[in-house]
Formats: C-alpha cells, structure tokens, sequence
C-alpha cells in the first residue's frame, strides 16, 4: 500500500538519511535547506507504512511572454536505496503533480537525475540552466563608470522588484516564492553581500568564500548601462579573485558587454517541465505576436483537441475543434514548443509535430520569443 503526505517533525531524522544517500548533504546542511524552504513544502512517499521517498513542492511560477504561469518546483527528490528500481519514481510524479495541481498549478518543473523516468510521466525540456566564467582582470577593460549603492540584506523588496522587472522581458525565469529568496540569502555558509546599480537598473548578490572565485549568487540588469556598470564592480575586485562565476541566460547581458575574450561557459544543464493543465496553461502565458487563431491537436494516452485564439497578446482557450489552421504535436513535445525551448519548424523536422507551412510558421511566431531558462537549480 502507497500513501502520500505531508512531511511533519517526525520525518526528519528520515529526511536526514535520504538526502544522505542520495546527495552526501550531512545533517547540517539538511537542517538549514528545510528551514529556508519550511517543512509544509515537503512530502514522504510511504510503501507499507514505511518511508521510501521525500521530495519538497516549491510553490513558484515561470515567466513567459511577460507573465509569471503559476507552477510547482518538484525540488530534491530522494528516494530510499531500497526502494529504487522498483518504478516509485512514476507514483512520486504523479502525486507530486496532483498535489500540484491542488495548489493551483498549471506546470510543474523540475531537473531530472533519469530523463526517461520523467519523460515517462509526461516531462520534458524546456529550458537551460547555465553557468558561466570569467576573468575578473579582463573586466577593466569595460568602457562604464560603476555607481553602486551597498543594500541591506533585509531590504530584499529592492532585489525582488528589480529582479521581477527583468523577468518580463525574459522567458522561462522563476516567479520566486520565499523559498527560493531564502536560499539564495542563506547565510548558513558565508554572508552575501548586495550592490544595486543606477536608479535601480540592476543588482548582484556577491559571494565572497572562495578565494579563487567570486560568486555571484543572483544578478539582474534591466539595460547595457547596468550590465557594465556591474562588470566594472566586479573587475575592482580582480586583486584577491581571480575568477567570477555566475548564472546567466543563452542571450546573457553580462557576456554581450564583456570583452570577446576572457570568458567561458562551465556548466549546462536543461530543466524539464510539464503542463498539467494544457488549456489553462495555454491562456496564462503571454504572446508577443499578431493576432492569430490556430488549433493543437495533443496526442497522448487520448487525443485532445485545443482551439487557441491570440489577441492583444491574449490567449483563449477552449476543447473545440477546428480544421483550419490545425497541428497535430505528440504531447511529450508540447513542454518544449510552450516555453519556446524549440520551434515548430523543428519539432516538425524532429518529427514531434506535423502541420502545413503556413501553420508552422503561425505557431513560430506565437511562441517566439527569448530562449528559456532559470537561475537556480532546483
């Protein structure tokens, strides 16, 4: 017999064995990530009344075309050694949706250890994680004046307002809940610092404990003025750290206003997202295009047949159907083509997807827009 609940006080000591075992985290470390995300965002898989999974549910959001679509990080996922192999991972995904989707989520993302196990369940990619470097003596060379003001870590508003700013004009960012703010102000191992840059075009949550390199923690830049002005900060400290690595976008602002040479990217990873309410998931996010009418045709376990309407960047969504203008696309793709992480036109040539020209190139343009992609690993 197989439950699903809530996480309380007496599952920790279970909770400290399992992220043991399944990310060297020692108790330490266990103890203060359950702090910062809180306890009620955690769920335990039983098997015979006995604990055999735990996961945390982040509740959160992803923007695109300039809306934040309510979503559910599926976040740390551990299950017992014991009970691996044994097909749990497809019941944890499935109750960690349905729970998701009781909170008022529309997707669900997460990054998979096993892509098959969670393609299974209907993930797929939808956008980058990126980790990028450079060489903080190249930075003097940026042609900016640096005018930063010092923040308080209490006056995160600051940050958040900023950071919300920039994630209009992005595509696939988190709308962060105060989990993910925590995390990213932990004060546990060392103590970020905060600089905001201009009028407030722009920010960096610096980490300062390895010598070697200079962490950013988090950034954002609302224009080129901010972005070299935040390059040129981080070069005055090329003295002590010779390196300065930090999360950035495939179109990243930081690399656009850096010089041709001096940098590298360490580090990419893609994150997987389902929609668990394709309709509904469809109307909430943004479209930066003419007005336009098409119909999906969704084949999966059944077939579902989607008619969109786009106006004023407005989507309605209803179960219709339409001949006109209509794509047939497999639902495992359909988590890539909603977050813009790959074409119509590809999928199509993938063999994902299948339409006329003209439709192909009407649901290109509905989901045009930047490449997606996040700034926590989650």
């Amino acid at each position: 017999m197989m439950i699903t609940r809530s996480a309380s006080q007496d599952d920790l000591p279970y909770i400290f064995d399992a992220y043991r075992l399944a990310f060297a985290f020692d108790e330490a470390r266990t103890t203060n990530y359950v702090s910062m995300v809180g306890l009620e965002h955690f769920r335990v898989l039983e098997v015979d009344g006995l604990q055999a999974a735990v996961w945390a549910l982040l509740p959160s959001g992803h923007w695109l075309g300039g809306k934040a679509v309510p979503a559910a990080n599926i976040a740390h996922v551990a299950i017992s050694p014991e009970h691996r192999g044994t097909g749990l991972a497809g019941v944890l995904l499935e109750a960690a949706c349905k729970d998701a989707m009781r909170a008022g989520a529309l997707i669900a993302s997460l990054f998979a250890s096993s892509r098959p196990v969670y393609r299974k369940a209907g993930f797929n990619l939808a956008g980058s994680e990126i980790i990028y470097e450079a060489e903080t003596a190249q930075l003097y060379r940026v042609r900016e004046e640096a005018a930063s003001t010092r923040l308080d870590l209490e006056e995160v508003g600051v940050l958040r307002d900023i950071y919300d700013r920039s994630c209009r004009i992005d595509a696939g960012r988190l709308d962060r809940s105060d989990a993910h703010w925590n995390c990213l102000l932990d004060r546990s191992s060392s103590i970020p610092s905060a600089f905001v840059f201009g009028q407030n075009d722009g920010y960096v949550l610096l980490d300062t404990a390895d010598p070697d390199c200079l962490v950013l923690r988090d950034y954002a830049s609302l224009n080129g003025s901010a972005s070299r002005q935040i390059l040129k900060f981080l070069g005055s400290f090329s003295t002590v750290y010779p390196r300065v690595r930090w999360h950035g976008a495939p179109h990243d602002p930081l690399i656009f206003a850096l010089p041709d040479k001096g940098w590298h990217l360490t580090h990419q990873e893609e994150f997987l997202l389902k929609l668990l309410d394709p309709a509904k998931a469809l109307s909430r996010r943004g479209y930066a295009c003419a007005d336009m009418h098409f119909s999906l045709e969704i084949h999966g376990q059944d077939i579902e047949h989607l008619s969109v309407s786009i106006v004023d960047g407005i989507a309605s969504v209803n179960q219709d159907r339409h001949a006109a203008m209509t794509v047939s696309i497999d639902a495992i793709q359909l988590p890539s083509l909603y977050t813009g992480f790959r074409s119509a036109a590809f999928l199509r040539h993938a063999g994902g997807l299948d339409g006329s020209d003209e439709a192909i190139m009407m649901l290109d343009r509905a989901f045009a827009g930047p490449a997606p992609w996040v700034g926590e690993h989650f």
